[in-house]
């Protein structure tokens, strides 16, 4: 049986046309078959037919006009013609390409580049063709209009078939009898073609890329990611059962847990940093203290029988100082330290403080519970005598509590100490410990002896506190997102000074030292402001500074120069949409503000290049952490991770699609490798609190921009392109990477970079899963193969991988 080529849009032009076919008689003349490539309607009728409306032919002079012996009359032009019945070919091949079966013989060759549409969906893998051929192809006349643009403006979902032949003029032909009454959607994409705005944006067309709206695979990461943040160590939901007292049961020590390999071995091992050693009477005082706080008799009696001897108690304690000694942040005084002049309260928590550092599970349980019951008696000391407000014993006690809590990786602790930080703060500002005045020029006598000397040098060390408190404070702040409780302004007390002056382990020894330094200044110590001011002076005075201290500080401070700026770019945001926004004052503003951010922290870099010795890894990663700050939003990021749920992370998603094939996003990533690479040179066992959480931050800009590129840039035509290694060293092809896009960034596991050392693996950013690997390795390495990771590191670790499968488990990777 033959079938009629000839395709129609309308039923009534079917209906009529089917009329003109008689099946039954054979002597009746048929339509022509779609095997002649004239069949159907000619390309030119003569004059006569025309006029009559009747058939005519393509062969000249017609059948009709010979017949009637009438002059046939036509247009004579080859190139039409033959232009014509090419046309009419490809409608006729068009049409039987939709309705014919593919053979499974045969592959069908897709379109070239030249004939495809410059969509995401043009570069999508050419994997399900034959699925897709043996399934017959798509009717692109039953395809609703609607649906079909928005899947070649925006990206299908995986499942979605793709068009692989041509389909000739006969797509002309679709939907020309459909409702063509405006969708919702119909109106979304003439507002996106709407005239008016693209000449208000001086014709600047966005990139194809960016057009993708949103993908089913994004969407099901998103989804993924709410509930990774529900379970992260900083969002905290009260249960039935949190109070304060829901540790109690952790406060029973068993005696085997302190006799065992580890936690003796881990005794052997510390150096005892002071001579004293914990008497009985101080343990049975901070036995009394957690007695105190029992909330039933059962739980007191278990307590007070399994509670840790005097020798265990000890070990604790100074567990906790070797590991102060450590920080750079210092602020006890070991040269006139009394161990057992301390407050029970003070014994207590840093006790508590150093079985946290236990490799013993249980020790670590155990001081977490001992910091608890601190924690809810320490405001008592407070209230029965306020003049204890001024006692820098039971502040500092206050302090380590809240450092305890903060970076215990337990959510509900940490957001009772973020909630408390300022409580020491304002103490210590009431007290006028943050200002300049309260700190007169000390003059020493080379014949000062006795109390005069003690004097002088008990009120020379009494600040170091306050310059932990701000640092810490500031850490806070980054890591929550939230104002800091102090201001840079405030703090205008002089700079810490040498650290000889600070390990000095008597008056006489300070004495000599201070004398020795501050003979031929005449001026003070510059202060944080001064720093600000003119970041030379920290080269002028490094002789009478401890210049690493000083380094952390003046970082630490510019972090609320930051803040301030971020502050300000996510209130003007939208101006950034405005149709003229090269105009608006408050862009330009943030422009200019951004531009001297950045140069004040280039100029810092350049002073300090050469103090090796003085610039540890900590404050080369705080550097770095602070540029990377400063070229993409950490909000935007975590927002973008889920951690605001599904909704947020798909509003922020354009804005970070525009921010991630920007030179600014390669600054970012540059900086979030250099994050990594100072990591990797931290001292075995330091690699945690505030600097973990660095860490994660630096995973989370490589995370984004990994899956944002890799949805952007799904199945593209695979370029090789050299390596660029963000965590090296800096280098041409690093500046061709961050000004021109050239390379394909690289993060490196730890120990890769060391001679001789096999590398234990690298990472493509677009491999989000991998580089997320990479990141965690890189956290996990720094401790012991045989020691527990510290809880927040842990929980870290988890949320860094759960940020790789994620993007994994939907094909982002």
């Amino acid at each position: 049986m033959q079938v009629c080529g000839k395709a129609f849009g309308r039923a009534d032009l079917l209906k009529r046309h089917r009329s003109n076919h008689d099946e039954n008689d054979s002597s009746t003349k048929r339509r022509r078959i779609n095997s002649s490539p004239s069949a159907g309607r000619v390309a030119h009728a003569c004059q006569a037919c025309a006029k009559a409306r009747v058939k005519c032919e393509e062969s000249k002079p017609c059948t009709r006009c010979r017949n009637r012996n009438l002059t046939c009359e036509y247009a004579s032009s080859e190139a039409g013609s033959a232009a014509a019945m090419h046309l009419l070919h490809l409608s006729a091949n068009g049409q039987g390409v939709t309705s014919a079966p593919v053979s499974s013989a045969g592959t069908q060759q897709p379109l070239g580049e030249e004939a495809q549409l410059p969509t995401p969906e043009t570069l999508m893998d050419q994997n399900n063709s034959e699925v897709y051929q043996n399934n017959a192809m798509l009717d692109m006349a039953r395809l609703p209009f609607s649906d079909f643009l928005r899947d070649i403006l925006y990206e299908q979902s995986l499942e979605s078939a793709k068009m692989e032949e041509t389909q000739g003029l006969a797509v002309l032909d679709f939907n020309d009898d459909s409702n063509l009454e405006l969708t919702d959607v119909d109106f979304g994409l003439l507002d996106t073609w709407n005239v008016d705005g693209m000449l208000a944006s001086n014709m600047n067309m966005p990139d194809y890329r960016l057009c993708v709206e949103d993908s089913t695979d994004m969407s099901k990461m998103r989804q993924r990611l709410v509930k990774v943040w529900t379970e992260s160590p900083w969002r905290f939901i009260p249960g039935k059962t949190d109070s304060g007292y829901c540790e109690q049961n952790s406060l029973p020590l068993p005696s085997g847990d302190t006799n065992g390999r580890q936690f003796q071995e881990s005794r052997m091992r510390v150096d005892r940093v002071i001579a004293d050693k914990m008497e009985p009477p101080s343990r049975d005082k901070i036995l009394a203290i957690v007695l105190s706080t029992c909330k039933s008799n059962s739980i007191m009696a278990r307590v007070a029988s399994s509670f840790p001897s005097t020798d265990v108690m000890d070990s604790l304690v100074h567990i906790f100082l070797a590991s102060h000694l450590c920080q750079i942040s210092e602020w006890i005084h070991y040269g006139s330290f009394a161990l057992n002049a301390q407050w029970p309260e003070w014994l207590a928590v840093a006790a508590s403080a150093g079985a946290t550092l236990a490799p013993v599970q249980t020790l670590r349980r155990f001081g977490f519970a001992l910091q608890e019951a601190v924690r809810i008696t320490i405001p008592a000391r407070f209230e029965d005598n306020n003049l204890t407000i001024e006692d820098i014993g039971l502040v500092q006690a206050l302090v380590l509590g809240q450092d305890i809590g903060l970076w215990s990786g337990n959510r509900r602790k940490m957001e009772i100490a973020e909630c408390h930080v300022q409580i020491p703060i304002a103490m210590m500002r009431g007290r006028g410990v943050f200002q300049r005045s309260t700190y007169t020029t000390i003059y020493v006598d080379p014949n000062d002896e006795g109390d005069v000397l003690e004097a002088k040098w008990k009120k020379w060390y009494r600040r170091e506190l306050a310059f932990h408190a701000y640092l810490r404070d500031a850490q806070t702040s980054m890591t929550t997102l939230t104002n800091p409780v102090m201001s840079y302004a405030e703090l205008t007390l002089p700079l810490p000074e040498a650290r000889e002056l600070w390990f000095a382990k008597t008056a006489q020894e300070w004495k000599m030292h201070y004398i020795e330094r501050q003979a031929a200044q005449s001026k003070r110590p510059p202060s944080l402001g001064d720093l600000f001011r003119d970041i030379n002076l920290l080269a002028a005075n490094h002789q009478r500074l401890d210049v690493q201290y000083a380094l952390s500080i003046y970082l630490y401070g510019f972090w609320s120069l930051i803040w301030e700026y971020r502050q300000l770019n996510a209130i003007h945001r939208s101006s950034a949409q405005s149709p003229n926004p090269a105009g608006n004052p408050n862009l330009l503003l943030l422009s200019s503000r951004h531009q001297e951010l950045c140069k004040s922290l280039q100029t810092f870099q350049l002073v300090t290049s050469g103090w090796h010795e003085m610039l540890s890894a900590q404050e080369s990663l705080l550097l770095n952490l602070l540029m990377l700050y400063l070229h993409v939003s950490l909000d935007d990021l975590q927002l973008f991770s889920g951690k605001e749920g599904e909704d947020q992370a798909r509003r922020v998603y354009p804005t970070l699609q525009n921010w991630a094939d920007s030179p600014e996003a390669r600054q970012a990533l540059w900086h979030a490798g250099q994050v990594l690479r100072f990591a990797k040179n931290y001292p075995p066992g330091h690699l945690k609190d505030f600097h973990a959480i660095a860490v994660h931050h630096a995973a989370l800009a490589l995370w984004t921009h990994g899956v944002i590129t890799k949805a952007i840039r799904r199945n593209a035509a695979h370029v090789v392109q050299e390596p660029v290694y963000l965590d090296g060293l800096d280098s041409t092809q690093v500046h061709r990477f961050t000004g021109f896009g050239q390379g394909k960034p690289v993060i490196r596991g730890p120990n890769s970079q060391q001679p001789g050392e096999t590398s234990v693996g690298e990472s493509y950013l677009e491999d989000t899963k991998s580089c997320m690997d990479v990141v965690e390795e890189i956290l996990r390495t720094n401790f012991h193969i045989e020691e527990q990771l510290p809880p927040i590191v842990e929980n870290l670790c988890h949320l860094i991988k759960q940020l790789g499968n994620a993007a994994w488990a939907v094909g982002l990777t």
